[in-house]
Formats: C-alpha cells, structure tokens, sequence
C-alpha cells in the first residue's frame, strides 16, 4: 500500500472518531462529569448574600405580668417580664453585645400568621444608643460589652416590655392589641452603638462573626387579659 494511501485511512479514522467522540463528551457532561462540570460557572456566582441573622436562634417566654397602667378610658398597658435566650446554630462563633434590646413587639392571632408576618399589631421601633462605647472597640470583644458564643452555646438575659391592650375586644383603638391569647414575637436590636458596625466585624473576624442587624425572635403564646385592675401611670392614650 502506498504511503498516500495510508495517510488518507489515517485521516478518515481521526474524522470518524471526532464526530462519535464529540456527541459522547456532549452527553458525559449533561450527566455531570466532575472534569466538565469545573469548567462551568459557580452556581453561587451571583447569588445573593445570605441573611446576616441567619442561626441567631432566639426564644423568648413571658412571665406572668407585674404591672398594668391605664391608657386612657379604652385601653391600658401591660408589663410583661420576658425570659429571652440568645442560641448559636451557626458552625462558627458568634459575637453578641451584652446590649441587646427589645426595640418591637409582633402580635399576630396564630403563629402562622407571625411566621408569614401578618400582625395584629406591630409597636413602633424603639431603638436604643449605648454611650460608653470608649472601652469597647479594643483588638479583641471585650468581656464587659460583648459575648462570643460557640455552636449550640447560650446567652440569656430578662427584659420587660410593655405591650397596650383595649379592653373591648371588638373595639378600635388605634396602637393596641385585642385582649386574649395571641402569638408574640420580638424584634431584638443587636447594635445600640453609634460607631459603624462593619470596621469592627472586620477587625474581630478571627473570633467569630459580629451580629449587627435586628433578629426575630421564635413566636410563642401570650395571654392578654381584658380589663384588669390598673394604675394611673401618666401614660397618654393613643
């Protein structure tokens, strides 16, 4: 055989070859070839970032109620001391301040519709502002001001809030809640510093990460009593 006639069968297989191999290589990475796979973009290239509250676990659970001021002719305002508990169910350390304020109340009529953020009434933000912050902002979280809490670990502390309440179920009082068992979340303010939070979660990253933004707390049941005894505490009615 001619060496003309060899190179030309030699060229024929690699053309045959191409064309089969090619549909196969097609296939091979529809199934997900590790090795074709590594050549496509990061699923999570664009993604958004995730929520900052994220495993920032809280649960709060009301304690019976120490104290009701009248709020005009229609309503009053209950007191309710609340045992809250700051949970990490996150892998990493998180960095809480010891800080930590209620700065909304969530009533919904279930825990569904707090879940799905359908609330009876929602009180105003009331933030707070800490300002001795001079000794807290060192290379490391200082004890005084701030925790740092492993996996699974806890940080719990007690606040009263003061929730209003008509006392006529089917009455309409602007800013109050029905009187009856309802479900109850809170808003808690993570940051009451005026120094911006983002220097300080770079600096402070090696011991865990800094929880700046509000978090929602678990629902859980209240009971809202109709018409209780009440003090005259100089409060104006909504």
């Amino acid at each position: 055989m001619k060496a003309s006639d060899i190179r030309a069968k030699i060229i024929l297989i690699a053309v045959l070859l191409a064309a089969f191999a090619g549909p196969w290589r097609q296939e091979t990475a529809v199934a997900g070839s590790p090795a074709t796979l590594e050549q496509q973009p990061s699923a999570s290239a664009g993604a958004a970032p995730s929520d900052p509250s994220a495993g920032v676990e809280i649960t709060a659970q009301a304690l019976p109620a120490n104290k009701f001021c009248a709020l005009g002719a229609d309503g009053y305002v209950v007191y309710v001391p609340l045992d809250i508990t700051v949970a990490n169910g996150r892998r990493t350390p998180i960095i809480l301040t010891r800080f930590l304020h209620i700065q909304r109340v969530l009533l919904g009529k279930t825990t569904e519709d707090i879940l799905a953020q359908k609330y009876e009434l929602a009180t105003p933000v009331r933030a707070y502002r800490s300002f001795g912050e001079a000794g807290n902002f060192g290379p490391s979280p200082s004890d005084d001001a701030f925790v740092v809490l492993k996996h699974n670990q806890t940080y719990e502390f007690t606040a009263v809030e003061g929730i209003p309440v008509r006392n006529n179920p089917s009455a309409k009082v602007a800013g109050t809640a029905y009187p009856g068992q309802l479900a109850m979340s809170i808003e808690i303010q993570t940051w009451p510093f005026f120094r911006e939070s983002s220097g300080i979660r770079r600096d402070w990253n090696s011991f865990g990460d800094l929880i700046s933004t509000p978090v929602i707390s678990y629902p859980t049941l209240i009971k809202l009593v109709a018409n209780p005894t009440v003090e005259k505490c100089g409060l104006l009615a909504p």
